[in-house]
């Protein structure tokens, strides 16, 4: 076998990998995908693609490179292209697979092949956000300057969830137990408030919608 289907079957596990971070770290995705955690993932996966290639084209199991015509007849494939799809998405799909899951206090554990892929993602999500966390906080400085708790803790994610069309009502009726929280704690002074008010709005919404949205208040919410 030549080099190439090695290749793109390590291209096909790193997009997997890709689609896997980018959706857990929606608020800042390039820059969770250039951190050396998410890098050292994305590499992990292309090589249990190959890993996985190497073990298929050793066992070459007697359904691969078939499949059906336009008449429901049986016709041979070249079985190279099979052999890189099998194993470029099996391998995501069978590390990722669990046998049964078992609940515990802190949620659920997954007992299989999935225990690892889940472990790894948690190590690599705190590292993740405590390199990013920084950015965050001092993007939210910049959009929150002199916004008023008071006045925006209604009006400001009002705006920004009206602008979703699939925010569930699950995650609003958690948001709204966090604002209830920063309402209700007399220890908190306002800026922290209201930059825990920016956070918490740009966790759900992204940075973009967040900021539109001071920018459409201006004064109204404004110290």
């Amino acid at each position: 076998m030549t080099t190439m289907p090695f290749i793109l079957v390590f291209i096909f596990g790193v997009l997997v990998g890709i689609a896997e971070l980018v959706s857990r770290h929606s608020d800042y995705r390039f820059r969770a995908l250039a951190t050396a955690p998410s890098l050292g993932y994305l590499f992990l996966n292309g090589l249990l693609s190959v890993f996985a290639l190497i073990v298929i084209d050793y066992l070459r199991p007697q359904w691969l490179g078939y499949t059906f015509d336009a008449g429901g007849a049986l016709i041979k494939q070249p079985e190279t292209i099979w052999l890189v799809l099998t194993a470029g998405f099996g391998a995501a799909a069978f590390f990722r697979s669990s046998l049964f899951k078992i609940k515990t206090q802190d949620g659920e554990i997954s007992v299989g092949p999935a225990i690892i892929i889940d472990i790894l993602l948690d190590v690599i999500d705190e590292a993740v956000d405590r390199v990013i966390g920084n950015r965050r906080l001092k993007d939210m400085t910049e959009v929150m300057q002199n916004v008023d708790f008071v006045k925006a803790s209604k009006s400001l994610p009002t705006l920004c969830f009206a602008s979703l069309r699939r925010l569930s009502p699950e995650v609003q009726r958690q948001f709204a137990l966090q604002l209830k929280e920063l309402v209700d704690d007399p220890n908190m002074n306002g800026k922290v408030r209201a930059l825990s008010l920016g956070l918490a709005i740009m966790n759900l919404t992204g940075k973009a919608i967040l900021l539109e949205a001071v920018h459409q208040l201006g004064d109204d919410i404004r110290a």
